[in-house]
Formats: C-alpha cells, structure tokens, sequence
C-alpha cells in the first residue's frame, strides 16, 4: 500500500507529539516551585503553538464534552471582564491589566495538542515531575531558611506563590505513589513529604491548611494502597516526619504566635493593621464594591484604587493590595456574577467530574487525573478563598496545567489513536 506524504506527515506528527507532550508535562509540572515563571513561559509558549496548530487547520480542536464546557465557562469569564472594562471608564494605561485574561483563551487550543497522547505516558511523566519538584523545592526552601536566613520564597519570589505551588505538584507526587503502578513509589512518597517541609518552611499558613485538607484528601480516597505502601516502610516514615516537625518547629511556632497576636489586636482594641485584620478589612471593601455592581462588576482595572480608597475611607488604613485576598471576591468584583459565576460554575463542574470518576472508574489513568481535578478543586477552591484563584501569571499557568491535563486524564479522548487510524485509513 502506498502512501501519500500527506498521510507520512500525519502518521509523524501522531508519533512526533505523544513524545513532545510527554517532555512538556514534565517541564510544566516540575518548573514552577524551582523555577517560578519558567513555568508561564513554557506553557504560554506551549498554547501558542497550539493555537497556531488549530487555527492554520493544521490540527484540529478536540470534541470532548466536559473541555467544551469548560472553554464555554472560561470565555464567559474572559468576555465579562472585556465588557466590564469597557464599561467602567476604560483608558489605555489600564489595558495592561486585561493581559492575564489572554491566558484563559489558550484553553482549548492547548487542551487539543496535548490530547495527541498517550494518557499513560502524560500520568507517569506528571507524577515523576511532581516529585522532581518537590524535591527541587526543597533544596531552595533549605538554602533560603537556613543559610541565607530569609523568608522561604522559592524560585516564585513570593512566599505564598512558591507555597501553593508547592502544595500542587507535592500532591501529585503522593497520588502518583499511590495510584500509579510505578517503580518509583517510594521517591514519589519521598518527594511528597519534601514539598510538605518545604510548604511548612514558607511560613504561608493559608497552605499549611490547603496541604492537610488535600493531603488527608488523598489519602482517605486511597486508603488501600496506603496500607501497602506503608507495610515494611513505617520506620523510615515514622522518621522523616520527625525530621519534618523538627526542621519546621521555628517557623510554625512564629506564624502561631503571630496569628494569636494578630487576633488579640484585633478582639482586644480593634485594630486591623496586621495580616489577620487587613484581610477583613478587605473582605469587607470587597463585598460592599460587589453590591455596588453586581452583575459585570468595576473591572479588572479598578481594583487597587478601590482598594486603597475602601482601606483608607472605612479603616483609616494606608495600604496597596491587587487583590481582596480572596480569590471569588476579586473575581466578582472585578467581573461580577456573569465572570465570577462562571469561573464558579467551571469549579462545579471539576468537582463532578471528579467524584463521577472516582466512584464509576477502576481505570488507574483516569483515577489519576481525578486526583489531578481533586487537587486543583481543592487548592483553587479553599486557598483561593484567603488568596488568588486567578490575576498571577505563575497561578494562571498552573490553573491551565492542572485543569487540561485532570480534564484529559479522567473523562478526555486521546486523538492520538484517532490520528493515525485517519491516516491509515486515508493511506
């Protein structure tokens, strides 16, 4: 049988991106905690690819039901927070501040190339990423704490941005020990317990709970394999978590202590100059800005000001915030309950597809990308309610890494068999 050069070039390039995909999850997942915004730059470089791809015809966009959904959700929220700049004095040197909403529109062209997989190939390469990050974590968290005596902030910058990352990647590498048929269970579970120290050395308290709740998570949702995983290893456990509460004991004893002292001030004499009472304060001006204008919200571009005006007008306060710490409240205020509804609803919609999954597959790939959607759902879901669920560009990219690769894993069509039996059957 002959075949065309057409048909050689589809055959090849169905060859060709299972193995580049493979490599890309692997930077994707493994890059943020060491590397901080290496990790936007690979995947925006990635999605523009991929939007080349799909719209020279090249490729073609995915069909699956639950990534249409979501591209729905997510272009909603892009076009509400368009409309409401516009609608909310718009003048140019605001435009930066709708650049972030460029990352959303890559969802679907992205999710396209990279279903050209194989999803045991993506699963393995995103677990053995999650525990090359936590164990890259880890290095920076102990170089910066100890050596150089600062603020564990990783290669992020930011405390809290290196945290929540760290969180992410460190709990893919506990699902992939205990999901995943891999020879490399025990260095995952090893990289999973470095990602909790090094979350516990960045002093970010509101992590310190997503971790628990995320990890207790997992573990209840694979209380089987932990059995096993345990059996003949409970020694070695029992001590790295003792290395753990020790090398942490400083850290956590000063962000107690401090959060004690905060809420004394601010039970005590109401003062709200302190971290726990800048983010009621914030709370506060947030919500009363929503009620302002709930339904296309004040737009991206107002937020700092009404946030310094709220600070200094209801609180007699003198402070500069970007956000509301607290991700849904920024969002409606910034785009209301058309923007922020959507992003919620594309939260409800990961949430069922995770627990369908979960319940009605024994597929070990799909169950992994459940775990994926869970980790995602939850770190956005809870920690997005003292911090970010979108407007960081390291944040932004992990929200698409996460949200692609689950969504692909636990209900997506890989076009990678589909591709070379078109080509075959063209041939």
């Amino acid at each position: 049988m002959k075949l065309s050069r057409e048909t050689i070039s589809a055959v090849w390039a169905g060859m060709r991106y299972p193995v580049l995909n493979r490599l890309f999850t692997f930077a994707c997942f493994s890059a943020s905690p060491p590397l901080g915004s290496v990790v936007s730059f690979i995947w925006h470089g990635g999605a523009l690819w991929c939007t080349f791809e799909i719209v020279s015809g090249r490729r073609r966009l995915s069909s699956d039901r639950y990534m249409l959904l979501s591209a729905i959700l997510l272009y909603t929220y892009v076009a509400a927070g368009l409309l409401s700049f516009l609608l909310n004095d718009p003048r140019w040197e605001y435009a930066h501040t709708l650049i972030p909403l460029a990352t959303f529109v890559f969802f679907p062209f992205s999710y396209s190339i990279w279903s050209i997989s194989h999803k045991d190939d993506l699963s393995s390469a995103a677990a053995l990423a999650g525990m090359t990050a936590g164990y890259g974590a880890l290095a920076l968290a102990l170089i910066q704490y100890f050596i150089l005596g600062m603020r564990v902030e990783g290669g992020a910058g930011n405390a809290l941005v290196f945290a929540t990352v760290t969180c992410m990647t460190g709990s893919v590498s506990l699902a992939g020990a205990l999901m995943l048929t891999t020879r490399w269970q025990i260095p995952m579970a090893g990289g999973y317990l470095a990602a909790v120290l090094a979350v516990l050395l960045s002093g970010s308290r509101s992590v310190w709970l997503v971790m628990a709740v995320l990890s207790l998570a997992i573990l209840f949702v694979c209380h089987r394999q932990l059995r096993t995983l345990l059996k003949g290893h409970l020694v070695k456990t029992i001590a790295a978590i003792a290395v753990i509460a020790t090398l942490s004991s400083g850290v956590l004893l000063s962000r107690v202590e401090s959060l004690s002292a905060n809420w004394a001030e601010l039970a005590e004499n109401g003062e709200y100059d302190s971290s726990l009472g800048l983010r009621l304060a914030l709370w506060k001006v947030g919500v009363d800005r929503f009620f302002e204008r709930p339904v296309l919200g004040n737009g991206p571009h107002h937020t700092r000001q009404l946030i310094e005006d709220g600070l200094a007008d209801d609180f007699d306060l003198r402070a500069q915030f970007t956000h509301f710490h607290n991700g849904f409240l920024t969002l409606l205020v910034e785009t209301g309950l058309i923007g922020g509804g959507a992003v919620i609803a594309l939260f409800l919609l990961v949430a069922w597809v995770t627990v369908r999954t979960l319940a009605t597959s024994s597929e070990e790939t799909a169950r992994f990308g459940a775990m994926i959607l869970l980790v995602f759902f939850l770190n956005y879901a809870l920690g997005g309610s003292f911090n970010l669920v979108m407007g960081h560009d390291i944040i932004d990219a992990m929200f698409m890494i996460f949200l692609i690769t689950g969504l692909l894993l636990a209900s997506g069509t890989s076009m990678q068999e589909g591709k070379v039996m078109e080509a075959e059957t063209e041939g």
